[in-house]
């Protein structure tokens, strides 16, 4: 069951549509014979801006105001990149834990490797148990997307169908 807030505040639950939207489209990449003309789908997405979250959280009957989320956020934000820049790995509970990667470019022998051979750097994100596809799978209800277009521009490639 999922609750308006986590711990010991959460009693009721949450009164939402969990529902995933889709897009059925056909491959039409000839490049790949097994899967060419076979129809698939794509998840589609709304983007919730960071005003919109916030809003989203206070409204779950949470004891924070919007004021209050917002600053945790923005400061958990700050604090996040701080610890990465430190070297350092921070777990977020049951979301994941985030760490630098980063990208190299080879050299002959360990000698000649310094750090202008690192050419940059990128979020590495071990997704924790409850944020795992499998989790996330089972949990999972699926609907198809009644606009097939409009969303984040993720979607709508060549091939898309009409529903």
């Amino acid at each position: 069951m999922v609750y308006l807030c986590s711990g010991d505040i959460a009693k009721e639950p949450l009164n939402f549509v969990t529902m995933i939207r889709y897009k059925k489209y056909q491959n039409k990449n000839e490049q790949t014979p097994s899967s060419y003309m076979k129809y698939y789908a794509r998840a589609t997405h709304e983007r919730v801006t960071f005003e919109e979250f916030i809003t989203h959280m206070a409204n779950h009957h949470c004891v924070f105001s919007e004021g209050t989320i917002r600053g945790v956020l923005v400061e958990m934000e700050n604090c996040l990149r701080e610890l990465l820049l430190e070297g350092k790995s921070v777990e977020f509970d049951e979301l994941g834990i985030f760490k630098i990667g980063i990208e190299t470019r080879g050299c002959s022998t360990a000698a000649d490797f310094t750090a202008n051979c690192i050419k940059g750097v990128h979020m590495n994100l071990f997704l924790g148990k409850r944020f795992r596809a499998r989790q996330l799978f089972e949990d999972a209800t699926f609907k198809e997307a009644d606009i097939y277009a409009g969303f984040d521009g993720d979607d709508g490639e060549n091939g898309t169908v009409e529903p």
